[in-house]
């Protein structure tokens, strides 16, 4: 007798190729689901005013969208679409922050186990918040189970504290480039990158280029860094061109370059020319630093923030994986990434550690099992 088919709904704002950390979660966790013979459906918003619908092994049914107010989608017909959809799945598994989808959900009252994925609090919409928040709190009550990304975001979050028996800790996770990826090709075009940058020591970042993330900071470390320190920082956004402007400004501009947007099989080789990864976000809306793990993949060592109450300096831990400088402290962030350009010895041992640290927490594998785990306990515990 054949086993039961058994089929989730991931409720997600985006999917890619829209890029995002979130996106790039949803993504993992819908491919290692259905690797473990799970049917796995996507509903999220589109980018446009048309409703597309994508069929393969991973069916993607986008929204039409009117549009984004306070980063949040207007797609009303999510609400039809999650009522039809959600009959012909055991789980809906719905990621967060999303309001569109908590109120479809709130909508719709679906019989299914539900699963919440936080990844992050809403952290600057703090007016919207206060409107929000009724609607926030049954969506946390109704949940049969809810996913912390780390274990410091789950103990810190003022929203889950109150339901912490049903969080679960499952971190994210990231491919393995160094496995999958061509590794000739990928040296080549490492190789061809620091030939741009003859004698020098590459320090890379990456990330959307919006408030939290740090980039300024980083600009103004780079003042402080020697001569033989180049900084590349990919990814595009509202503050490309700010960022842009503050380093010819500052006349960084032999020693920044802001690269924009980078092609997704140009990231390797990137990650693999860096002599280090940097990540000098600000703020808990960091809730993780799905980077990190990326260059850690890569045997890199990384060089983060001590964001309080973020799983940023659980990611990379400090001493193991790279160094953890002052948040918003350009001269902190400085330090700890001359401290590791200016010692071989260390920057082979954290090099190391990251590699060891993303094998035990960050593979695909580790997370597929762990979210597999939370599914089967719901699906053979009583329901309350």
């Amino acid at each position: 007798m054949s086993p039961p088919i058994l089929r989730s709904l991931q409720l997600t704002k985006f999917y890619p190729p829209i890029n995002g950390g979130i996106e790039t979660a949803v993504r993992d966790i819908a491919d290692g689901l259905s690797s473990r013979q799970w049917q796995v459906e996507i509903l999220c918003a589109n980018n446009r005013r048309e409703t597309v619908v994508e069929t393969g092994a991973i069916p993607v049914t986008r929204v039409a969208s009117w549009g984004q107010v306070a980063s949040t989608s207007l797609t009303p017909s999510l609400i039809p679409w999650l009522r039809r959809r959600q009959a012909e799945h055991e789980i809906v598994h719905v990621h967060l922050p999303n309001p569109m989808a908590n109120l479809a959900l709130w909508l719709t009252r679906p019989k299914a186990l539900l699963i919440v994925h936080w990844h992050s609090d809403i952290v600057k919409q703090q007016r919207l918040l206060k409107l929000y928040a009724p609607l926030q709190n049954w969506l946390l009550r109704r949940a049969d189970a809810i996913i912390a990304t780390s274990p410091p975001y789950a103990e810190t979050s003022p929203w889950l504290k109150a339901f912490a028996k049903k969080v679960h800790i499952v971190p994210l996770c990231v491919r393995d480039t160094a496995a999958l990826d061509d590794a000739v090709k990928r040296r080549e075009r490492a190789a061809a990158l620091r030939a741009r940058y003859p004698g020098k020591k590459i320090v890379f970042a990456l990330g959307r280029m919006t408030y939290y993330k740090g980039f300024d900071v980083l600009i103004d470390a780079a003042a402080l860094l020697d001569d033989d320190t180049v900084v590349l920082i990919g990814g595009s956004g509202e503050l490309l061109q700010p960022l842009r402007d503050k380093v010819i400004s500052a006349g960084l501009g032999n020693k920044v370059h802001l690269l924009g947007r980078i092609e997704d099989a140009d990231l390797p080789a990137h990650y693999e020319a860096a002599d280090l990864f940097c990540l000098p976000s600000l703020l808990r809306s960091e809730a993780f630093g799905l980077v990190m793990p990326e260059a850690m993949a890569l045997s890199r060592p990384v060089v983060a923030t001590n964001i309080v109450g973020s799983g940023v300096p659980w990611v990379n831990a400090h001493g193991e994986s790279g160094l953890n400088a002052e948040p918003g402290d350009p001269v902190s962030l400085a330090q700890a990434i001359r401290q590791v350009l200016n010692d071989a010895a260390l920057a082979r041992r954290l090099g190391e550690g990251s590699r060891r640290r993303y094998e035990a927490l960050f593979t695909v594998e580790k997370m597929t099992d762990a979210l597999l785990g939370v599914y089967e306990h719901l699906l053979h515990t009583p329901r309350a």
